[in-house]
């Protein structure tokens, strides 16, 4: 468990730890995407809760024009840094005035008439939301935030810009968990916010930064499952909405279809001509199956038959019809769950997989781009994916060619965090292809070493892999060795080039000289013979 590891990777064989301090538990290493995505979500359950107690709090008196308020302030106070004093408010806004009021057109845009008026609800500051969200993850998780609220002085500016992606998925998860619709723009995220403080004289709503209580467009009723079924979404009726005389043979065509499915993927994986003819069967048929119990091609289960059966057309090297299948998977994927979610994902990769499998690489490449942007989106910057995404791209880009665009890929891919350093490896092997055809041997060189290194370390030196990437070096170095002769010969030619036409353009000057002097005495002689 975690008590007797901790105990085990003291320095005190007896598990005291006496000489360290007693504040802070060790944390063990583990992969910071992983890391972020858990605090990630931690933060958008415990801000549910946490908004959920904030809007309780107003009551029907106040549910006119408060809750967008409340709202809008409180993910301004979770996707900030910091609170805005009245000075640095004044110079972003450029007026004289530290707060501005919204106009009567947005506050009537905000209100709920038919509902009873009443005082404005308490507006809370940025670090006593953030008291509250933390209290509830302790509460809930016994667990202590390492990356979010951490922008304090004891913290450095790297670790505060660092930590700024995140900002964007958290957004998006607590809106998702808590049921708000915001307007689709640009946030100022990661910076210091205003939170706002009630209302006015005239009862009007303070406007919060960066988000604004017009940017609240719908707060709308979540519903965690509704399904009679474990891992189904529909309830079997009759038209006359009497469930009891319904018949039960829809559970058991779903239950045969879901058999039919699993048999049809378990021939995929064989990779016979055969078996991959009887997957294609098989998912159409369960297909069909489920959309005639629901009457409707949006469902989970229908979208998993339409990957299977653009997998399985792929494998039968009938791209037309792959590519078709797999643009319905993703149609369904987004109508289901939403543009941003992993299932549309896992769709953008299958159809950029058959895609540039069938030679379309413009087009694999835009759904590469989709992936990367959901990954980045929806995981922040340090996903480990996403190194992988520019990888790929950068592999297209040079077997079109491309070299300069497929060197910019691998260069994005080897800044961006991946947990694996083999990898890393297989990075910097490529870049230093690509500028070895380049002509640049002397990074080439640079490139190729690095990859030697890391090889040696994680598979020794005897390892194929390091012998191969050892004589590579081999080869690279006398390249460049070479080429930084012939670059200082050829210095040395320029260098007397460049003095031979400095002597030349000297001669040449001196004869343009000399030639304009008999001149000059031919017309000195010619006034004084005039004067005469």
């Amino acid at each position: 468990d975690v008590v007797a590891a901790e105990r085990a990777s003291s320095p005190d064989p007896s598990g005291r730890a006496e000489d360290a301090p007693r504040s802070k538990a060790p944390r063990f290493r583990m992969p910071l995407c992983w890391l972020e995505m858990i605090e990630c979500e931690m933060v958008a359950r415990a801000a549910k809760h946490v908004l959920d107690s904030y809007v309780s709090e107003l009551g029907p008196a106040s549910a006119a024009q408060v809750p967008a308020q409340t709202i809008a302030s409180f993910l301004s106070a979770v996707v900030s840094v910091g609170e805005e004093s009245a000075a640095e408010t004044e110079r972003r806004t450029g007026s004289k005035s530290s707060r501005a009021v919204l106009d009567q057109e947005d506050m009537d845009a905000l209100t709920l008439f038919g509902v009873g008026g009443g005082e404005d609800g308490v507006i809370r500051g940025r670090d006593e939301i953030w008291l509250d969200i933390e209290r509830e993850i302790g509460r809930r998780y016994r667990y202590t935030l390492s990356l979010y609220n951490r922008n304090s002085a004891t913290s450095s500016k790297k670790d505060v810009r660092d930590s700024q992606a995140m900002y964007t998925p958290l957004l998006r998860r607590i809106c998702q968990r808590s049921g708000i619709r915001i307007v689709a723009k640009h946030y100022s995220m990661g910076k210091k916010c205003v939170c706002g403080g009630g209302g006015g004289t005239s009862g009007g709503l303070a406007a919060c930064h960066p988000i604004a209580p017009t940017d609240i467009l719908d707060i709308l009723p979540l519903v965690k499952h509704a399904a009679s079924v474990s891992g189904e979404s529909f309830v079997p009726c009759s038209f006359d909405g009497n469930t009891a005389g319904s018949s039960t043979s829809l559970h058991v065509l779903l239950s045969d279809a879901k058999t039919v499915y699993e048999f049809g993927h378990a021939n995929l994986s064989n990779g016979n001509a055969g078996n991959v003819a009887v997957t294609l069967d098989c998912a159409q048929e369960a297909a069909a199956m489920y959309q005639r119990v629901l009457d409707s091609p949006i469902h989970p289960q229908i979208s998993k038959c339409l990957k299977l059966t653009a997998v399985a057309h792929y494998h039968k090297e009938e791209p037309e019809l792959a590519v078709a299948a797999a643009a319905k998977y993703l149609a369904v994927s987004i109508s289901l769950h939403g543009f941003d979610s992993a299932e549309v994902l896992n769709a953008h990769l299958t159809m950029a997989d058959i895609l540039l499998g069938s030679g379309k690489i413009p087009d694999g490449v835009k759904h590469l781009r989709a992936a990367q942007f959901l990954m980045e989106f929806m995981a922040g910057k340090n996903y480990s994916g996403i190194s992988s995404t520019y990888y790929r791209m950068g592999s297209h880009y040079y077997d079109a060619g491309k070299l300069e665009d497929a060197l910019q890929f691998y260069k994005v891919a080897a800044a961006r965090r991946s947990e694996d350093r083999m990898f890393d490896c297989l990075i910097a092997r490529n870049s230093a292809g690509v500028l070895a055809r380049l002509g640049q041997f002397k990074l080439a060189f640079d490139y190729e070493k690095k990859a030697y290194q890391l090889y040696v370390t994680f598979l020794g030196d005897e390892h194929n892999a390091t012998k191969a990437c050892s004589n590579t070096l081999i080869q690279l170095m006398k390249l460049a060795v070479e080429q930084e002769k012939k670059s200082k010969i050829q210095e040395k030619e320029r260098v007397k080039e460049s003095a031979a036409d400095a002597v030349a353009d000297q001669i040449r000057a001196d004869e343009e000289a000399e030639e304009a002097q008999p001149t000059k005495k031919k017309k000195k002689q010619s006034k004084k013979r005039n004067k005469k």
